[in-house]
């Protein structure tokens, strides 16, 4: 049996600095390369899944997705038996793409990344090998804000896909046949389709997936109209009817990208912009669409509301304890933050020098007896005898004494809450520090679901 791994252990010539997620089969570790002098990605394979599975299977895993060698694919540099871990070495990418907010603010980002990760699927089906576990946190970005498709640990060859294999992928993503354990190359595409119609739409659609889907309205808005059919065939139910495999949906979808820049540079080259008639048309932008979006603009750098929330879609921030847009406290940061640890109790990052969760003051922590050390963020200091230790901004307790922080915080261009005196938005249905309700924007809102009733 081996020994439990922590930060700061060796395996082999690699150093591991900080856990970056953990999985049904597999931990992976950011780790540094002594010998080499570089950073790397190390996937570490249950001692469970071995126990099931055995070494020659395991080993036969890595054997598969090494035969992958494409600029697309984040394939495997080594791999080998390290103290008793069986460890997988990859490039280690910036972000994966579900903690990456750019290609949810930028459609043409978005295709970038689509027509590169389809470029490597269809690569992988060429060669017999299906994926069966597309998801956002399996595409990985680069310095280049290139992606690759990655983690083939879960991957088969095409002739043993019809073994019930009902525990590998993830659920959300699944197609249908897939959950019955009948997965094949179509089954990808289903998955990358679902990708991307949650990049433009903002939301995950699930079963029955009859259309309209959920978030229909905002993904023919953003959605290139090229592309459209090409999403929406990837998704179909009837198997005979979808894209057989990921090179016949490459294929139509490079060839729908590139129809929609030619249009565009055609269109600017005439006449310096796309002409009105050229736009696409259909349903009236989505006023809650419109109004996040313009507030994202003018304060999401200042309150650093870089997320989205799980049940609006509206811009928050990890420091918020309330969505301002729809009032929900369930929003978790645990796979997206930014920081190398998570609080057990509110899932907001912390930081392993911290004794105190600064959000919540729940989560008690050692820290590792390092001095708290300053970021961007910080504006104040712990005024506590004896503390002093650096506060950033939005901070609600001090990371060091956990003594609540006693000035509100301000930010230009936002009015005080009337209960706790934070920064608060005229347009915010709730305040985001203490959950009070803004019946000013209630009414507006209600008035303008009225109204667009009326319309129809």
């Amino acid at each position: 049996m081996s020994q439990p791994l922590r930060t700061g252990a060796r395996l082999g010539k690699y150093r591991l600095e900080r856990k970056l997620g953990e999985g049904g089969s597999a931990v992976v570790w950011q780790a540094r390369d002594t010998v080499e002098g570089r950073r790397v990605a190390i996937k570490v394979v249950l001692d469970s899944v071995i126990d099931e599975w055995g070494r020659a299977a395991v080993e036969g895993e890595a054997r598969v997705a090494a035969q992958l060698d494409h600029p697309r694919i984040a394939g495997i540099r080594n791999a080998d038996w390290i103290d008793n871990h069986f460890v997988m070495v990859t490039d280690l990418a910036r972000k994966s793409l579900d903690e990456y907010p750019g290609a949810r603010r930028s459609p043409e980002l978005t295709l970038s990344i689509l027509a590169d990760v389809s470029e490597g699927l269809a690569y992988a089906h060429e060669r017999g090998l299906l994926h069966r576990d597309i998801k956002p946190a399996n595409i990985f970005l680069y310095e280049n804000r290139r992606a690759k498709l990655g983690d083939f640990g879960t991957a088969r060859l095409a002739p043993a896909a019809t073994r019930v294999l009902t525990e590998v992928g993830t659920f959300g993503y699944m197609a249908p046949e897939q959950a019955y354990g009948r997965a094949r190359f179509a089954s990808d595409v289903f998955s990358l389709a679902l990708t991307a119609y949650e990049l433009f739409a903002g939301s995950l659609p699930g079963w029955p997936f009859e259309w309209p889907l959920e978030g229909a309205q905002r993904f023919l808005a953003r959605c290139p109209e090229k592309v459209q059919p090409v999403i929406r065939r990837a998704l179909t139910l009837d198997l005979r009817k979808r894209w057989a495999d990921g090179v016949e949906f490459h294929e139509a979808l490079t060839k729908a990208i590139e129809s929609t820049r030619s249009e565009r540079a055609r269109a600017k080259k005439q006449n310096g912009k796309i002409p009105r008639t050229s736009r696409k048309t259909g349903p009236p932008p989505d006023p809650f669409v419109l109004e996040t979006e313009w507030f994202r603009r003018k304060f999401g750098r200042a309150l650093q509301a870089t997320y989205a929330c799980h049940a609006c879609d509206g811009p928050i921030s990890e420091s918020m304890s309330h969505c301002p847009w729809c009032g929900t406290t369930r929003n978790s940061f645990a796979h997206v933050t930014r920081f190398p640890l998570v609080c057990p109790t509110c899932e907001r990052g912390v930081r392993p020098e911290w004794k105190a969760c600064p959000t919540c003051s729940r989560g008690r922590f050692l820290g590792n007896g390092r001095a708290i050390p300053k970021s961007p963020q910080t504006e104040r200091t712990c005024r506590r005898p004896g503390c002093g230790a650096p506060i950033d901004r939005f901070m609600r307790y001090c990371p060091g004494c956990k003594q609540k922080v006693a000035r509100p915080w301000r930010v230009d261009g936002l009015e005080p809450c009337e209960r706790c005196r934070w920064p608060m938005a005229t347009r915010w249905r709730f305040c985001a520090w203490c959950g009070k309700k803004n019946s000013a924007a209630m009414l507006v809102s209600i008035g303008r679901r009225r109204r667009g009733r009326g319309r129809t």
